[in-house]
């Protein structure tokens, strides 16, 4: 709003020349006084008319080009505010009017007057007074938009920082509907569910890739038609690779704001947001260990809804589903009565069964870990030198990197970085894989699934990433189950009585604990012998310790 800020009209037509020497020299102390001010004043008669205005009124009106005269004395300033079509200015005319009325002794209120390249912020206060039994109003509007944009700076960061704990208070909450799930799909409901519901957020998808890597799917939806949602972007190559994207970076939320504005976001993935009346969204990577088991879409009403902390908070939630799907999908291996082996074999396409051609030996498979990019494998070589497989490993399409563990002439141990293998899809599955060999031309695997996996899905999608995978053997197998006092057995006859004695000292004198509470060295003397001899033991018995819980002790 421009309330009406006028120029006066000259002292001499004020004030006339018959006043006393005295009256003039008040008359122009005052209005050099009021010249003085910051402030814009002005002067208003019984009859709403300007009778005045000091300097800085008149420079607001010429910097912001008034139409009235140069200088406005007599210009009605309620009926200047009653035409503005102007909100604001209604509210000035309303205030006025009643201090005019003796309605009120003052009246006072704070406004937006913005220009075309600045905002600012004023406030107008009317005062009455008395002068020679004449009624005037004097009226005022004061620069405050250093504080405003202050005040407004404090309640954005109070803003934000409300939002932020409004999230963690969601993810919290989220977190804790994680305990509640016994199977995976459960765990994906109740996080899409939370989530919609809030008052923050509008909608939520978990979205999978499909077993054969090329396409995906929807796992679960909670205020959004999934499959729908995944149709409005079925042959878009730019937004199923912005999700693939989102599942190769395990640990980066993606987030878009201002979605309606953004020109990098593939259009299927920004129409499909858009059409659901969202104005951003984040895809939050769901991983755990270098395993990624699928992407949380979040989608917002609000264009600023994923700033940094938020985003920082959704990648903490991601990594924790993922750790909780992780927990579910062993647990149902672990306490399974009934299990599902596969045997499998897979040909050329297998970079282990090409590697193992090339080198003219035979891996077997020790142990397959999860990798951002593939998978970690620990072969064990039979036939060549560990140093010339390494030597093999370095030419060979697929092989991130290969370093020897145990080297000898006949064979050793190496340690592998597959960009790709059969093995990643058993993993990605839920599966523990047993047994493989690799021979030249061909790798044998066997894998135990846990129950109410879809084998025919599983082999599918193995077939469609390497096509000359085949399922051999399909059989269903009863769980040996190992009693606490049977494993304790086994370890009382794999560790020597020296190992067991210094691993169980180290457990209960908190050698493993951080800080530690007893030193190798005191723990030695306890035993009566030096620390390296302490240190050699100890080792020993946890290297015999992991290989019971990861191979069964067989090393």
């Amino acid at each position: 709003m421009t309330l009406p800020h006028d120029n006066h009209a000259p002292a001499s037509e004020r004030t006339g020349s018959s006043e006393a020497d005295g009256s003039a020299r008040v008359g122009s102390l005052t209005e050099a006084g009021f010249d003085a001010l910051p402030t814009q004043v002005a002067v208003l008669n019984s009859d709403a008319e300007i009778v005045y205005t000091n300097r800085a009124w008149r420079r607001f009106g010429e910097e912001n080009g008034i139409q009235e005269p140069a200088h406005t004395i007599g210009v009605d300033y309620l009926a200047v505010c009653d035409a503005a079509p102007d909100e604001h200015a209604v509210t000035a005319a309303d205030g006025i009017r009643g201090v005019l009325e003796n309605d009120r002794d003052e009246f006072a209120f704070e406004y937006p007057c913005h220009g075309p390249d600045e905002q600012r912020w004023f406030t107008m206060r009317a005062i009455r007074f008395r002068h020679d039994g004449e009624e005037y109003v004097l009226v005022s509007h004061l620069d405050i938009t250093e504080r405003k944009q202050s005040e407004l700076r404090v309640a954005a960061q109070n803003d934000e920082i409300e939002t932020y704990n409004q999230v963690n208070t969601i993810v919290h909450d989220v977190v804790d509907s994680l305990l509640e799930g016994v199977r995976r799909d459960e765990i994906e409901t109740a996080v899409c569910d939370r989530l919609a519901s809030s008052h923050l957020y509008g909608s939520a998808l978990v979205v999978a890739p499909a077993l054969d890597g090329d396409a995906f799917t929807v796992r679960e939806a909670s205020n959004v038609d999934g499959e729908a949602w995944l149709d409005a972007l079925d042959g878009d190559r730019t937004a199923l690779a912005e999700l693939a994207a989102a599942l190769d970076d395990d640990d980066t939320v993606e987030a878009v704001q201002y979605l309606h504005d953004s020109s990098t976001v593939p259009d299927a993935l920004k129409d499909v947001a858009l059409d659901g009346g969202y104005r951003s969204f984040a895809l939050v990577p769901i991983s755990y260990l270098g395993h990624t088991y699928g992407v949380l879409v979040i989608n917002a009403l609000r264009p600023e809804a994923f700033g940094d902390n938020e985003t920082q908070a959704f990648e903490v939630l991601g990594e924790t589903i993922g750790y909780a799907i992780n927990a579910v999908e062993n647990r149902r291996l672990l306490f399974a009565d009934t299990l599902t082996e596969l045997e499998l074999t897979v040909g050329a396409d297998s970079v282990l069964a090409g590697l193992a051609a090339t080198a003219e030996c035979i891996f077997e498979i020790d142990g397959v870990i999860p990798a951002t990019d593939g998978v970690h494998c620990y072969l064990r070589v039979r036939g060549a030198a560990p140093s010339d497989v390494v030597e093999d490993a370095s030419g060979t399409t697929g092989v991130e990197q290969a370093r020897v563990l145990d080297d000898g002439v006949g064979g050793g141990t190496v340690e592998c970085t597959l960009a790709s293998s059969p093995l990643r899809t058993f993993l990605d599955a839920g599966a523990r894989v047993a047994a493989a060999t690799a021979t030249a031309g061909s790798l044998r695997i066997n894998a135990v699934v846990p129950p109410e996996t879809e084998i025919r899905t599983l082999v599918e999608g193995l077939v469609a990433s390497f096509p000359t995978a085949e399922l051999v053997a399909k059989r269903e197998t009863d769980r040996a189950i190992k009693s606490v006092e049977g494993f304790r057995e086994q370890l009382e006859t794999t560790l020597t009585d020296r190992q067991r004695q210094t691993v169980e000292a180290a457990y209960r004198g908190g050698y493993f604990r951080r800080p530690r509470e007893s030193s190798g060295g005191e723990l030695a003397e306890t035993f009566g012998i030096a620390g390296p001899t302490f240190h050699q033991h100890l080792q020993a018995g946890l290297n015999k310790l992991a290989g019971l819980a990861f191979d069964d002790g067989r090393h």
